[in-house]
C-alpha cells in the first residue's frame, strides 16, 4: 500500500512535470512550424498525420534533452512550493526523513533516464531516419534537402559496407556501387537494384587481395544476383546513416568487432557510444543538484535564484557535450576524458553533497 503522503507528492510532481515537459515542446513545435511553413503550405502531399507523427518523432528525438529539462523545473518548483507552504516541516514532524520524502521523485528520475536509455537502443535510429527523409522529400528549403556528399555508404548488418555515388530513380537502382564484403573481398558494379528481395547487379567486377597486396578481378558477370547481401528495408535511398543515428547495441558491434571500420571512425563510433550511454544520468544530475537547495529552509530563499542557476547550469552541460562530442569525434579529446569522466565528477561532487545535506 502505497502511504498517502507519497502519493501526494507524486501527483503534485507528475502534475508539473507533464505541464511543464508539453509546454516546452509545443512551443518548439510553434517555432519549427513557423520555420518551415513555406514548405508545408506549398506541400499540398504533405498529411496532417504525416506531419503530426513527423513532430512526434523529434519529440523522441530530443526526449534526452526535453525529460531532463522538464524533470529540473518541475523538481524546482514542486520542492519550493512544499517548502514555501511550510509542508516539508510537517513532513519531518511526522517523523519521515527528507531523502524518503524525495523517493516519488527518485522514481521518476530513474524512470526518466530508463525511457532515454531505451529511446536510444530501439526508437532513435527509425525516428532519426524518418526525420532525415521527410527533411529531403518535404522540406526543400531546408539544408538537409540539398544533399552534397559526393559518395554515400551503407553500413550493414553483416558488417559489411555498400559505397556508391547516387540513387537512380528511374532505374530504381544504385549506380556506381562498391560491395566491400571484407578488406580483401569486394564487387564492383555500374548498377545494384534496390530491392531487398532481388538485388541483382549489372556489370560486376569480383576483386580479391593477390598475395602481393593488390587487387586483382577474378570474375566478370555482366548480371548477377547477390543472394550473400543481407538487405534492410529500410535503407533504400538513406544515403549515409550517420553513427548518431544508430543504436546503442550497433555502436557497440561497430566498435568491438567491425574490422573495416578505419582509425578515426573508430573514434566516432565511441564518442557515440558513450554519449548515448551517458544522457541517461543526466536526470540523476539534475536531481543530485538542485533537490539540497530546494530543501533547505530559509526566510530569504529565492526560487527565482534556483531557476536561473539550475537552467544555467543545465544549459552549459548540454553545450559542453555538444562540444564534447564534437571533439571527440575529430580525435582532438579522448570520449573517455570528454565523456565519461565530467559524469562520474559531477556524480561523486553532487552525490557527496546530497549525502550529506
Amino acid at each position: 500500500m502505497i502511504p498517502i503522503w507519497e502519493r501526494y507528492i507524486f501527483k503534485q510532481f507528475i502534475k508539473l512535470f507533464a505541464f511543464f515537459l508539453i509546454g516546452f515542446y509545443l512551443l518548439y513545435i510553434v517555432i519549427d512550424y513557423t520555420t518551415h511553413m513555406q514548405d508545408y503550405l506549398q506541400g499540398s502531399t504533405i498529411s496532417t498525420i504525416k506531419v503530426a507523427y513527423y513532430y512526434l518523432l523529434q519529440f523522441i528525438k530530443r526526449a534526452d534533452i526535453l525529460l531532463p529539462l522538464a524533470l529540473l523545473v518541475a523538481i524546482i518548483q514542486s520542492l519550493s512550493s512544499l517548502n514555501r507552504h511550510r509542508e516539508i516541516l510537517a513532513f519531518q514532524s511526522a517523523g519521515l526523513h527528507l531523502k524518503k520524502l524525495l523517493r516519488p521523485i527518485w522514481i521518476m528520475s530513474i524512470f526518466c533516464g530508463l525511457c532515454v536509455l531505451s529511446i536510444n537502443e530501439y526508437v532513435v535510429p527509425y525516428s532519426l531516419n524518418f526525420i532525415d527523409q521527410f527533411y529531403d522529400a518535404h522540406l526543400r528549403h531546408s539544408y538537409r534537402g540539398k544533399r552534397t556528399e559526393p559518395i554515400h555508404v551503407l553500413h550493414l548488418d553483416d558488417h559489411s559496407r555498400l559505397v556508391y555515388q547516387y540513387y537512380d530513380s528511374a532505374k530504381e537502382s544504385f549506380f556506381d556501387v562498391v560491395w566491400m564484403r571484407s578488406p580483401d573481398d569486394l564487387y564492383r558494379m555500374k548498377y545494384l537494384k534496390a530491392d531487398p528481395e532481388h538485388l541483382e547487379g549489372k556489370w560486376v567486377d569480383h576483386l580479391q587481395r593477390n598475395e602481393a597486396g593488390s587487387f586483382e578481378k577474378v570474375q566478370s558477370h555482366r548480371s548477377i544476383v547477390l543472394s550473400d547481401l543481407k538487405w534492410d528495408q529500410d535503407l533504400p535511398e538513406k544515403g549515409y546513416i550517420p553513427f548518431e543515428n544508430r543504436s546503442i547495441s550497433e555502436l557497440w558491434n561497430l566498435w568491438r568487432h567491425d574490422p573495416l571500420l578505419a582509425e578515426t571512425q573508430r573514434q566516432e563510433v565511441m564518442t557515440q557510444l558513450f554519449f548515448k550511454l551517458s544522457s541517461p544520468l543526466l536526470s540523476i544530475v539534475v536531481l543530485l543538484g538542485v533537490s539540497p537547495y530546494c530543501l533547505r529552509f530559509s526566510r530569504t530563499s529565492n526560487p527565482f535564484l534556483f531557476y536561473s542557476l539550475g537552467i544555467f547550469g543545465f544549459v552549459a552541460l548540454i553545450a559542453y557535450l555538444d562540444s564534447a562530442v564534437i571533439l571527440g569525434e575529430n580525435a582532438t579529446v579522448s570520449p573517455y576524458l570528454g565523456i565519461l569522466s565530467p559524469f562520474i565528477v559531477l556524480i561523486s561532487m553532487l552525490g557527496l553533497k546530497f549525502s550529506r545535506s
